[in-house]
């Protein structure tokens, strides 16, 4: 296996370079297939040394044509499967291309997961505080006095936050934790 993305990418080049070559071989041969043709012959009289020698020029004409027409033939399909085989190889490439870019990128996409999760733990304590402070009336047992204002009305109760599943990144809401002390 390649080393870099670098000797990776170049080697998918190659490949879809090939597939290329293949598709254009397919393309012409397709072509010279459908320009194939029958040459038809007449007879100069109706004798019957004339009809015999316009029947035997017909059967070896139908004969050359059913000739070619089996050679293209095997070349077209012999065509197909190389291009099946080599787009079967781009495949494997690209994948490879995958894993690799992956393994680059999952180091990065860890860190910013650590560093969304702490943000997002000191953003859940500070909206606490936040609701706590809003919350901080003591009350005196008199009827007569009004009703503590509210301050605060929470629409939002969570809060996004990065979970690791299944080698998958996601980003879910967690709930915040109003209880907590």
């Amino acid at each position: 296996m390649s080393q870099t993305l670098q000797d990776l990418k170049t080697e998918w080049n190659k490949i879809k370079a090939e597939i290329e070559q293949v598709k254009s071989e397919y393309d012409h041969l397709i072509s010279k297939r459908s320009k194939l043709h029958v040459t038809v012959f007449f007879a100069s009289n109706s004798s019957p040394e004339s009809l015999a020698i316009l029947q035997e020029q017909a059967e070896a004409e139908a004969n050359r044509l059913s000739f070619d027409l089996q050679q293209l033939d095997q070349e077209i399909k012999a065509t197909q499967i190389k291009s099946r085989q080599i787009h079967a190889k781009l495949a494997v490439k690209q994948a490879q291309i995958n894993r690799f870019q992956a393994q680059q990128n999952w180091m990065k996409l860890k860190q910013h997961c650590e560093k969304i999760n702490q943000l997002a733990n000191t953003l859940e304590s500070e909206i606490v505080s936040f609701y706590q402070t809003a919350q901080n009336f003591e009350p005196v047992s008199e009827e007569w006095l009004p009703k503590n204002p509210q301050l605060l009305d929470l629409e939002m109760t969570q809060i996004p936050y990065v979970q690791v599943k299944d080698k998958q990144f996601k980003l879910i809401s967690k709930p915040i934790n109003f209880n907590q002390e």
